[in-house]
């Protein structure tokens, strides 16, 4: 029998009903039954040995007795008191009971009775199979499950009833067995149990379960930490309660089901409650949030069925819009090209028949009629004309003197450039994105503020290399096969604790001063435990590589693992190492925080273990914080090993990585930036076959002067607001000068290209031939500067800082870049000009070469592309102009239907570089990581309301117990994370109120005080300490003792033995106090803010964060809505960046709409209240906008600060594309609209492609090689988009549809004096269409108009009343008809001989006109007659084809 105890010394398997497997124990070791045992055992190889010891040592008393002689009966016991026997090691302990099967007794000791009365009061002033011993340790025992369940009336008293009754019952041995007895080695022992059989019916185990299985805890299910299962059963609830080295008064098999004796009574299921019922004891039911059946309907939650998109008839809303607008358009423009043929097939009579209403003659008609010179184009001339002699008069002045002009410039830009002393450049995030008038900064703000800032977080994901996951027989999981991940393998964990161990031994020097990491990382329990709070699952182990070698019996290191897995609170892990699962410092290593890539539950199957070092966070000095962080950092980027795989952060990483790959691009930028230079230098001249010629024609001096005019104007306005204190970003630094140099060298090719159609023919005629030109092309400078620093001026008003600051920069830098291309790069191009016509050399100006001829009759590649093909091939037929148009339409309709689908936000791996680490890391964590982010839920006091805390009415508003409101703000939080799959919240609120309630309920002794009313910690158990609250006092303080403790529960550590709701761990700072005399109360500190915390699901992605964002915002106005004079807003690190994508897209539409409406109202006001030149300036733009929603929705750019500063840019590039081919449109010579369109593409389409287009076009290339992928995907995609968008619309689009509703004034503005100048070439400023090209414009077949242009002059004597206004602007130059044949047949008509004409002659331009150069007269084809006129005769020529025979109705005499 002796050694029995000794082979045997070890726990028997508890499993219910278990059987005892190999171990050799008889179950009857008596005389009688020996043989019985003897017949058993003879095939065992053993019994020789038996034999030999019970043969030979007489009177030796067989350990084991025969339990089949204990009476069951009601009034009888089984047990009573504990049995000190010893283990295998001789250490005496108390783990065993006495067999007592004798009467009940009472208790006296009046500490067990005060404890029988908190624990078992249906036992109360009863005899009882328990002594005092007994009661006081199942005090002590039952404390952890109290934390956990208490809060849960029902769940709580049925907890206790089933300990109490194996325990204490008086009626004991009617449900009770001893399946064993057996007398100690140890003089006087008693008759012993080691273990009893507990029956019960199978409802009185379901009903315990599902009265419980519903109520959580921490966050985690109450009976899956007990269970240490989250898969917990009832069964398996009856084995955890049945080992007595945790929480039950006895080590009980539950038996459930009838019983095998007669004798034996299972214990009935009427003795509990169900949960949603008051318990036994008069306790009201457990809360909604523990027990669904408890709900009502006020309590019930559900998630909202999801928004329905809008659609019309199963199409996308916003598309089927569009496409039926655009279906209605195409509609309309075949009905009226329907109507316009059929009234000029069939109700036009031949002799009479018109042109279309854009013709001149129809503008003519009807506007002198009802007298178009109203008062608005009056004032519209009046202000073209004072423009245009103004730019005039200040370009003269700027030629007559360069010198003075560019000393000035240079002296002014320098004082503006000084600014940058103060220059100060911001990579913080913060700064970056959010404003500091935004909600979310403000709530930060006032966090940091009143509570301790969100702690540093340094991380490492670990992942095994080429290990495959390995099964393990689980003894705690019925020793069945449980598969584990590679990651928790012996030698992977091994590495990671030589890892981490490295890691807390990491230092950095600041100042002189060693830092270590005990000097910066977060310790929640300071000072009792100074211990670094690392979240590792290496903390299961203590961090002592030892202890994963530790063994006991057949369980090892992974039996511990799945314990702590699931309970990462218990102090110790009993049944497995003994190894407890809390950590070093004091709090649990949280599975969800710890294990990632699992599936729900299945947390042994973890593919990635993660180390957490968080650090202490200050608002103002974080030094020794960052130089540790670099520490680490560089550490980790050298690391390497064979076994495991590391991805990595720190706080500062993501700063650190996007300052230097941000700077790393400037040098990508920097090239760019070049080769557009480069470029502009080399292709501003017009290059010769002579080598000679090219170096005097060349204009590298004036591209580079240009370029340099545009580094100067952003370097004025980063000096300018430098000098108020502006920090600039990288985002202006990069792209703001891409948008002025796209600004600056258009104007700087269009003012070139004009010089060079029409240079001047001396030196000395320089200054009046540039002031000439640039009184020409200064308007359209000015119109496309104004539109684009009043667009980007709006675009300030957004509450971005990214948009805002660029906005501003980018507006001042344009400005400035005109004013000096009105000053400076004039004194450059007067010297230029006068250098050329010298003959020296350029760059090389003391060189010269006078022999070769300076003028050029050449023009440029992209000129003679666009004039001799593009241009007749776009104007080739009009069904091509219109399918060019209705295309175009089709595109920004398809756009606009695209912007809803575009996806918001800025996904932080798109802002690394290609190849970062933090990519790996990122790309892990969303992966791997099953918990989000924590999410604080703010109770912000209004004035006067600071003692609602401490009233019951205001706790019950707040608090979320089982006797708050139902409705309470932290009930409705709770509810939330039950429909966590719409909240977003993950779990339930950790309520410091609650908790704070426990901690002050005596029967956890926690709150205690020594005699002189100091605070007793529970850890003190020498002193005389008394409960903080008496049991009258209720299960809450007296509003005047709220107070008086609070300070204490906040300070006091949790410890897993005495008290487990302190609150230093995890309320350390979440409440805000404020001290000194309230009005309404003498206490001497009240609340000001609290904060209670809970966690988000896993976030992945930049819409998960946005959602998590909207749906924290929702739950804090239900929850504002539910408490008196109280605010609640939602608070997580990651809100403040997330703030602007709630309204981000009003804010896109709202900017764009105010750049676009700025577009226009400038573009009216500078062309002379011109209401429709403005208007196709901006339907352009808005069209090249809408155009690149669509680019952003396909090539999968994101809406985002950054491209939203991209589609602001593309206005103002929009406007550089459209302005000037609209400008030149206005101010063609050509009469009508295709010939005017025609005109400006021809003239200005040249500047825009090759000043514009090529030279973006030649920089964005090389941004498609930069290491971020933010620039090759917000700078090189958009920018290849809005300049490719810009010029199709410029070149193709902008020309047809000007061909088309070319609004067209038939006068012009009042002449200026440079008008009147002779230039050096007569034909410059002919129409392009006078030179032989033949453009076919006509409302009816075979009709073509003689294109001429009108000014007003004195009446001339030939004219009708109705043209009295009007006079010829240029000549003509005296066409010569190809067939001689024709000059003979002429009629010459003079201005005061009309009675030579043919009745029906109508006015063409047909047959082949050339050009005369002498000018001598103008020669009309009249079919066959030709009219002739003295080149001094004052006349007018009529842009229609015209009906002679009824000359009174148009007024004019032939």
């Amino acid at each position: 029998g002796v050694w029995c105890s000794d082979v045997c010394s070890s726990d028997l398997s508890s499993g219910i009903n278990a059987e005892y497997g190999d171990c050799f124990v008889p179950l009857y070791c008596s005389k009688a039954g020996l043989l019985f045992y003897t017949f058993e055992v003879l095939m065992s190889p053993r019994f020789i040995l038996l034999a030999i010891v019970l043969g030979t040592i007489p009177n030796v008393r067989c350990q084991y007795e025969v339990a089949d002689n204990l009476v069951h009966a009601k009034g009888r016991c089984i047990s009573y008191g504990f049995s000190p026997t010893q283990n295998h090691r001789g250490e005496e302990r108390l783990q065993y009971y006495k067999v007592y099967n004798g009467e009940p007794k009472h208790i006296t000791e009046p500490a067990a009775v005060s404890n029988m009365k908190k624990l078992c009061p249906m036992f109360q002033n009863q005899a009882v199979c328990c002594d005092a011993q007994q009661v006081n340790e199942f005090a002590t025992k039952i404390k952890l499950a109290a934390n956990l369940v208490k809060h849960c009336a029902s769940c709580w008293a049925n907890f206790r009833m089933i300990l109490c009754q194996q325990m204490c019952s008086p009626d004991q041995s009617t449900f009770m067995e001893v399946p064993e007895m057996f007398y100690p080695p140890l003089p006087n022992a008693s008759l012993t149990a080691r273990s009893f059989r507990t029956s019960l019916t199978k409802e009185y185990a379901v009903k315990l379960f599902d009265s419980c299985k519903e109520v959580t805890s921490f966050g985690l299910g109450a009976i899956a930490m007990i269970c240490a299962d989250v898969d917990c059963t009832y069964m398996r609830l009856l084995k955890e309660l049945g080992d007595n080295s945790s929480r039950a008064p006895y080590h009980t098999d539950y038996y459930v089901g009838n019983s095998r004796s007669v004798e034996i009574t299972p214990l009935k299921a009427d003795t509990l409650t169900h949960c949603w019922e008051p318990s036994m004891e008069g306790e009201p039911k457990c809360s909604c949030d523990d027990c669904s059946n408890a709900c009502d309907d006020s309590e019930t939650v559900t998630a909202p069925p999801p928004s329905e998109p809008f659609q019309i008839l199963g199409l996308d809303g916003i598309a089927a819009i569009m496409g039926a607008l655009y279906v209605l358009l195409a509609f309309l423009i075949c009905l009226h090209c329907l109507i316009r043929w059929i009234y000029g097939r069939y109700f036009r009579q031949s002799d009479s028949d018109s042109l279309d209403s854009g013709s001149s003659i129809g503008d003519i008609k009807r506007g002198l009629v009802k007298n178009l010179r109203h008062k608005m184009v009056s004032k519209g001339q009046t202000i073209d004309t004072i423009i245009a002699n103004g730019f005039h008069i200040w370009s003269s002045i700027c030629c007559r003197h360069p010198g003075k002009t560019m000393i000035g410039s240079i002296l002014v830009s320098a004082v503006f450039i000084s600014g940058l002393s103060y220059f100060t450049i911001t990579t913080d995030p913060v700064k970056l994105w959010s404003s500091p008038t935004s909600t979310a900064r403000q709530q930060k703000e006032f966090f940091d503020k009143h509570f301790t800032p969100f702690y540093r977080t340094t991380q490492v994901v670990i992942k095994p290399k080429g290990q495959a996951p390995f099964n393990y027989t689980v003894a705690a999981n019925r020793y069945q096969n449980v598969t584990f991940g590679p990651v928790l393998s012996k030698e992977v964990l091994s590495e990671a604790m030589t890892l981490q161990n490295v890691l807390v031994n990491i230092t950095a020097r600041v100042n002189g001063q060693t830092v270590s990491l005990e000097d910066v990382c977060y310790k929640p329990l300071a000072p009792d435990n100074n211990n670094c709070a690392i979240m590792s699952p290496l903390q299961w182990f203590q961090n002592i590589p030892e202890n994963l070698e530790i063994v006991k019996g057949d369980k090892n290191y992974l039996d511990h693992i799945y314990y702590c897995a699931r309970n990462y609170l218990s102090p110790q892990d009993a049944q497995n190492t003994g190894i407890p699962c809390l950590g070093v410092f004091g709090g649990p290593a949280i599975t969800n925080l710890v294990y990632g890539g699992y599936d729900e539950g299945e947390y042994e199957g973890a593919e990635s273990i993660l180390i957490t070092i968080p650090l202490n966070n200050h608002l103002t000095n974080n030094t020794m914080a960052l130089a540790w962080e670099k520490e680490f950092l560089n550490y980790m980027k050298e690391y390497e090993n064979d076994k495991i795989q590391v991805s990595f952060s720190a706080e500062r990483a993501i700063e650190d990585e996007i300052s230097e790959s941000s700077f790393q691009d400037l040098y990508t930028v920097f090239i760019s930036y070049a080769l557009m230079f480069l470029y502009v230098s080399l292709t501003l001249g017009k290059l010769q076959l002579s080598c000679s010629s090219n170096i005097i024609q060349a204009k590298s001096m004036v591209g580079f002067s240009g370029v340099i005019i545009v580094l100067c104007s952003v370097a004025c306005s980063l000096g300018i607001f430098s000098f108020f204190g502006w920090e600039a970003t990288l985002i202006v630094i990069e792209v703001v000068p891409f948008l002025v140099l796209a600004v600056g060298v258009d104007n700087i090719y269009i003012l070139v290209q004009a010089l060079q159609k029409d240079p001047p023919k001396s030196v000395s005629n320089v200054p009046q031939q540039i002031s000439i030109v640039f009184g020409r092309i200064g308007p359209s400078m000015l119109l496309s500067a104004c539109c684009e620093t009043v667009a980007f001026s709006l675009g300030a008003l957004s509450s971005m800082p990214a948009v805002r600051n660029f906005s501003l920069y980018a507006a001042l830098a344009v400005f400035i870049n005109f004013l000096l291309q009105c000053t400076a790069f004039l004194s450059v191009i007067t010297w230029d000009l006068k250098r050329q016509l010298s003959g020296r050399f350029d760059c090389f100006c003391c060189f010269s070469n006078e022999e070769v001829e300076n003028k050029s009759s050449r023009k440029g590649v992209v000129a003679v592309v666009i004039e001799k093909y593009w241009a007749p091939a776009l104007f080739s037929s009009k069904c091509i102009r219109l399918a060019v148009v209705a295309f175009f339409f089709f595109i920004s309709c398809a756009s606009i239907g695209m912007m809803n689908r575009i996806d918001i936000g800025l996904d932080q791996t798109v802002a690394l570089p290609h190849h970062s680490y933090l990519g790996d890391y990122y790309r892990d964590i969303f992966s791997q990581l099953r918990v989000g982010p924590p999410v604080y839920f703010v109770f912000q006091n209004k004035e006067d309301t600071w003692q609602r805390f401490p009233k019951r009415i205001g706790q019950d508003e707040i608090c979320m117990g089982r006797s708050c409101n139902t409705t309470s703000a932290l009930n409705y939080l709770k509810r939330q994370a039950q429909i966590s799959d719409y909240s977003t919240i993950a779990t339930p609120p950790n309520s410091w109120l609650d908790d704070y309630f426990s901690w002050l309920d005596p029967t956890f002794e926690c709150c205690r005080i020594y005699y002189n009313g100091t605070f007793c910690p529970s850890t003190d158990r020498t002193s005389t300490c008394y409960p903080c609250l008496k049991k009258s006092d209720g299960e809450r303080p007296p509003a005047n003792l709220f107070f008086t403790h609070l300070p204490s529960f906040l300070n006091d550590n949790p410890n897993a033995e005495y008290c487990t709701k302190g609150g230093h761990a995890l309320y350390a700072d979440a409440v805000d106090f404020a001290y000194g005399k309230m009005r309404m109360t003498e206490d001497p500190v009240a609340i000001e803010t609290a904060y209670f915390q809970t966690y988000h699901t896993p976030l992945h992605k930049s819409a998960d964060f946005i959602t998590a964002y909207k749906r924290a915002l929702d739950i804090a106005e239900e929850m504002s809505s539910q408490v008196t004079n109280m605010t609640v807003y939602p608070y997580s690190v990651f809100y403040l960046f997330y703030e602007q994508y709630l309204t981000i897209s009003d804010e896109t539409i709202v900017n764009l709409l105010l750049c676009i409406m700025a577009v226009f109202i400038m573009s009216f006001i500078l062309l002379g209240f011109n209401l429709g030149p403005a208007l196709i300036i901006t339907i352009t733009v808005a069209m090249v906008t809408a155009d690149m929603f669509g680019l952003m929705y396909l090539w999968g750019i994101t809406l985002n600060a950054v491209s939203l500063v991209n589609l602001v840019m593309s206005v103002g590039i929009s406007v550089e594309f459209s302005s000037h081919i609209v400008k030149s449109f206005t101010k063609s010579k050509c009469v009508g609209k295709m010939d005017k369109s025609y005109d400006a593409l021809v003239r200005t389409g040249p500047s825009v492609l090759s000043g514009i287009t090529l030279t973006k076009f030649v920089g964005i290339v090389v941004l498609a090689f930069a290491k971020s992928q933010i620039f090759e995907i917000f700078y090189f995609r958009m920018y290849l988009g809005i300049v490719i968008l810009g010029a199709l619309h410029s070149l193709v689009f902008l020309p047809a549809l000007l061909s088309f509703i070319g609004f067209t004034n038939n006068f012009q503005t009042q002449p200026t004096k440079y008008d009147a100048v002779q230039t050096s070439t007569p034909d410059n400023d002919s129409c392009p269409t006078d030179s032989g090209v033949n453009l076919k414009e006509s409302s009816s077949p075979g009709i073509n108009a003689a294109r001429f242009a009108l000014e007003p002059s004195s009446t001339p004597s030939f004219m009708s009343p109705h043209l009295h206004n009007y006079k010829l602007v240029k000549q003509v130059p005296s066409p010569q008809l190809a067939d001689s044949n024709r000059e003979k047949n002429a009629t010459t008509i003079s201005p005061n001989n009309s009675a030579t004409r043919s009745p029906s002659t109508s006015l063409r331009s047909g047959g082949s006109l050339k050009s005369n150069k002498s000018g001598a007269s103008v020669v009309v084809s009249l079919n066959d007659a030709v009219t002739k006129h003295s080149k001094n005769s004052s006349y007018a020529v009529l842009d229609e084809e015209i009906d002679y025979s009824n000359r009174e109705k148009y007024g004019v005499p032939v």
